[in-house]
């Protein structure tokens, strides 16, 4: 094998876990009690189902693409079993202001208030009792993260967390935003929206967030995972699609005056209580890419520890053409090397990035004259 071949084969292993690609139905809830259905991306919707209530605050599914739950801010919870065509009350939850709602690894259903009491169910949602009272106020969503956690998110940015299945909880960290609608996980990274459409990313459990992209619209409503992309809708309809949250297209529309929230049929009950940590080493694409005329480039990273970064530059050969020095970052954080390789040519490049601590990631960088 040449060395070139051993370098990409190195970073592609290097870099971040990405979700499989699946056809994974994604699900619009309307004020008006319509359940709308999209399975290409959010392009085009259509009407599922029409449930009894309409004030839905979320759907999820359960241990099979089939089986789907949806609980409703006056406290009742419906499930499905054929995914979605047809409801039946299971249960109900004693308050009026649920916002939120997730299920556990182990099928238990979680269902986070307003005011910052949590309720859980252990059959399915039929009795729910109450587990935790948060210590924040004004909660707008709940969602499973990496390695089993839980997260909660306030209007105004703060970040609660529970490595118990909710039963206890701490404050994480804080987002500085007033507007705060929706906060979701996607494999190992946490992401939070924002109604004036600002997208933040968390690399480390929801500790640490760095603004990330924005989508141009406003009256943002909600966002999620379908296993290929990050999808979000405005309350008015509209539908945005990203494959990394930095950059946002125009995917559809619901078409439809107020969208409640968004849901997708990916099974949350998985018997196991494992899931991904968040990486350590985030190399982004260096910029601007492709280079034209003279100048350096400037390549950015993630770490989420105190680190020592060195770059190396090789040919499609995989001959070493140039290094750059190693520095040294004394916290967490999204940083970048601003690096002007001298005497290249024209051409498509490997840039390593390697840590003191042993990870490695690489991008293409590409020069034109």
């Amino acid at each position: 094998m040449s060395n070139f071949r051993k370098i990409l084969m190195l970073a592609a292993l290097s870099l971040p876990f990405a979700p499989a690609s699946v056809d994974a139905a994604i699900f619009g809830l309307i004020d008006t009690g319509e359940l709308y259905s999209s399975t290409n991306g959010g392009a085009t919707w259509t009407i599922l189902a029409t449930l009894p209530v309409n004030d839905a605050v979320g759907l999820a599914a359960g241990s099979s693409t089939s089986e789907l739950y949806i609980a409703t801010r006056s406290g009742s919870v419906y499930r499905s079993v054929n995914a979605g065509g047809a409801w039946t009350a299971v249960g109900a939850i004693s308050s009026s202001d649920i916002v939120s709602f997730t299920i556990t690894y182990d099928g238990s259903v979680l269902a986070l208030t307003e005011s910052g009491t949590l309720y859980r169910s252990t059959n399915g949602g039929a009795t729910f009792a109450g587990l935790a009272a948060l210590t924040g106020s004004n909660f707008v969503s709940l969602v499973r993260g990496p390695l089993g956690r839980q997260y909660a998110l306030t209007r105004t940015g703060e970040v609660y967390e529970s490595q118990n299945q909710g039963t206890t909880w701490a404050a994480v960290g804080n987002v500085p935003v007033s507007n705060a609608v929706a906060l979701r996980r996607r494999v190992a990274e946490l992401h939070l929206l924002t109604e004036t459409g600002e997208v933040y990313r968390s690399l480390d459990y929801g500790h640490s967030w760095l603004p990330i992209g924005a989508i141009t619209a406003s009256n943002m409503k909600a966002i999620l995972d379908d296993g290929t992309a990050l999808v979000a809708a405005t309350e008015t309809g509209e539908v945005y699609t990203s494959a990394n949250g930095v950059t946002w297209s125009t995917a559809g529309a619901i078409n439809q005056l107020m969208v409640m929230a968004l849901g997708t049929d990916t099974p949350l009950v998985t018997g196991v209580d494992g899931e991904p940590s968040p990486p350590r080493f985030v190399v982004r694409a260096p910029y601007p890419n492709p280079r034209v005329g003279t100048g350096g480039a400037t390549f950015p990273f993630t770490i989420t520890e105190p680190e020592r970064v060195r770059l190396d530059l090789f040919g499609v050969d995989g001959r070493l053409i140039a290094s750059h020095a190693e520095e040294t970052f004394a916290s967490a954080g999204a940083y970048a090397i601003r690096w002007d390789p001298s005497r290249l040519s024209a051409g498509t490049y490997v840039v390593r990035l390697t840590t003191a601590s042993g990870r490695s990631a690489s991008a293409k960088w590409t020069l034109a004259r």
